[in-house]
């Protein structure tokens, strides 16, 4: 049984609270926010945004939106008829004081809960703290806000039990990244400080001390450099709260510094030669393993032009760096070093960096009910100009998509339809590389842990060198949504032609493979959600089959004219979530 609290720096969170309480008391505003992923309310508020119902001069794309300064949304975790008109719930005052003098707030939060049941293999990820496991999984999460002038804390810790069930190690396993595809061999069970935060704001700028999930940029499914997928990490940030206005358009912007945990796990990258069928060994705990990896720098923003309304410019650069920050500085000065040179200085003074950047766009057609987003990133600075005009997609990936909502007969009633790609496999540019046997991806570099945080990827979850296209519909009645999506994932192909030297067809081609054995995960996902009062629950089923599972050959397989069979497999997985408002 693995066990462990994150306490993620207790004592700065009570610095902050002191000294706000005793400098600040000026007039009160509500400004809860809800949770990054929070199922149906998350997407909620966006959605609202395209149904007319909220100012669309927010971007949506740094989150979460802190909704009582951007939305004027008084509590959107309650009732607010503004966003859900057909709520008919009513609310007990006593879980939503205020004072008499209007300068203080508390708020008891919803109880959110979540669980997963994974058939035959891992499957599933924006989730936060919840982890690659198969089986039986449960996150369950609470707390209180707390409001007094421009002071903002909010206390809601997350706790995740898996049973972690074995299944078939994979073959290969990617490099220079920690991301163990099973948290051990026992049972899973961790504490978080999840989405809380001290936070103090003076107009349009907030600072403070949160360990919320972050999510930058447009997509809905995946994100490129920063998303929910990773449990919540400790970090300073600096953000607007709003739009700004200026003279040529808004602006939305936010930097954070943080520090970013290890998975506590070690594993074999490949299975032992000779041996059939391949299997690489356990993922076992590591207990030489240090706390935290590396600190970084991120900072992000987005423009709103003024000669066009709708449209949502966003830029991101993130600096990593190996092992601890010395002092509070040493998270600032590592932005500001040259972008080209990834190994600085020299002896105990060298910086083992890395940089991710990327640009993305989201554009609003607020009459139409629409929207088209995408994002791309970058993760190694091009050498120069002729580089980077010769090899312009080199260590680059992507996303993209589109959400249109209809109105449908009755009130309240809209039909939504949405369709998005990511890929993250690298470009021909990447295996021409002398790093490409090696395995070299997006998210893996030289530092051995790569952009993680507690052994899960902090951008796309669908991992290094995988691509995934998704397409559905949802009907959507008040709280009532009833969706069909189909979903494909195929995983790794970095590895798969980098690495996986047994699919070889002759010779030491690393192109001359076995074209049947992609890793391939296609199915359908059934949605249903529904209140019942005060509760609100989510269904999910999900068909899938799976195609050469671990890019394995089934070993009872016959051999027939196109392909040897590989592990194919169908199975179900089924979730359920439910949010209780008091």
């Amino acid at each position: 049984m693995i066990f462990s609290y994150h306490k993620q720096n207790a004592c700065t969170l009570q610095i902050w609270c002191t000294f706000a309480l005793v400098l600040f008391s000026v007039s009160f505003a509500r400004a809860q926010t809800v949770p990054v992923g929070m199922p149906f309310f998350d997407d909620a508020l966006q959605r609202a945004q395209l149904m007319g119902l909220v100012d669309s001069n927010v971007s949506f794309m740094i989150r979460p939106v802190q909704a009582g300064h951007a939305l004027g949304i008084k509590n959107p975790n309650g009732l607010d008829l503004s966003l859900f008109p057909s709520d008919t719930n009513q609310y007990s005052p006593f879980t939503d004081f205020s004072s008499k003098n209007d300068k203080l707030r508390i708020s008891l939060l919803p109880v959110y809960f979540h669980a997963r049941y994974n058939g035959h293999h891992p499957y599933g990820w924006a989730d936060g703290p919840m982890v690659s496991a198969k089986g039986w999984q449960q996150y369950i999460s609470a707390g209180v806000y707390a409001k007094a002038g421009p002071l903002e804390v909010q206390f809601r810790p997350e706790l995740v039990k898996a049973q972690n069930q074995e299944f078939q190690n994979p073959p290969f396993r990617a490099r220079q990244i920690d991301f163990p595809e099973r948290m051990g061999q026992d049972p899973y069970s961790e504490r978080f400080m999840g989405q809380s935060f001290v936070k103090l704001s003076k107009g349009a700028l907030t600072v403070g001390y949160s360990t919320e999930n972050i999510w930058w940029g447009a997509g809905r499914k995946n994100a490129i450099v920063m998303s929910n997928n990773a449990p919540g990490f400790g970090h300073y940030t600096i953000n607007t709260n709003k739009p700004v206005k200026t003279r040529i358009g808004t602006i939305e912007a936010q930097m954070v510094a943080g520090k970013l945990r290890h998975s506590g796990f070690q594993y074999p990258l490949r299975y032992t030669a000779g041996e059939w069928p391949p299997i690489a060994g356990d993922v076992v705990p590591d207990t030489s393993a240090p706390e935290f990896h590396s600190y970084f720098n991120g900072v992000t923003a987005v423009y709103q032009p003024k000669w066009v309304p709708g449209l949502f410019l966003g830029a991101t650069r993130i600096v990593q760096v190996s092992g601890e920050p010395t002092k509070a500085s040493d998270y600032f000065s590592v932005l500001y070093l040259s972008p080209r040179d990834e190994q600085l200085g020299s002896g105990t003074g060298a910086l083992n960096r890395n940089q991710v950047v990327s640009l993305s766009f989201r554009y609003l057609f607020p009459k139409a009910h629409a929207e088209i987003y995408g994002e791309v990133g970058r993760e190694d600075w091009a050498w120069d100009m002729e580089d980077f005009l010769t090899r312009p997609a080199a260590t680059t990936a992507w996303m993209g998509g589109v959400r249109k909502l209809q109105r449908m007969p009755g009130k309240n009633k809209w039909l939504q339809v949405m369709a998005e790609v990511t890929k993250i496999q690298a470009p021909m540019d990447n295996y021409l590389q002398p790093s490409s046997t090696r395995g070299y991806s997006f998210y893996t570099n030289g530092n051995g842990v790569g952009w993680t945080n507690n052994g899960q990827v902090l951008g796309a979850g669908i991992g290094p060198g995988s691509n995934m296209f998704t397409i559905g519909a949802t009907y959507l009645d008040g709280f009532k949504t009833y969706g069909l999506h189909f979903e494909r994932i195929s995983y790794n192909k970095d590895l798969y032609y980098g690495s996986i030297d047994y699919l070889f067809l002759g010779g030491t081609n690393p192109y001359f493979k076995d074209i049947s054995k992609m890793y391939t995960d296609w199915g359908f996902l059934l949605n249903h959600h529904a209140s019942y009062g005060k509760l609100f629950v989510g269904y999910n089923l999900h068909i899938l089959r799976t195609y050469n599972f671990q890019w394995n050959y089934d070993p009872d397989g016959v051999a027939g004219d196109f392909r040897f069979p590989g592990i194919n497999v169908w199975s179900l997985n089924l979730e359920v979530s439910t949010v209780y408002r008091f």
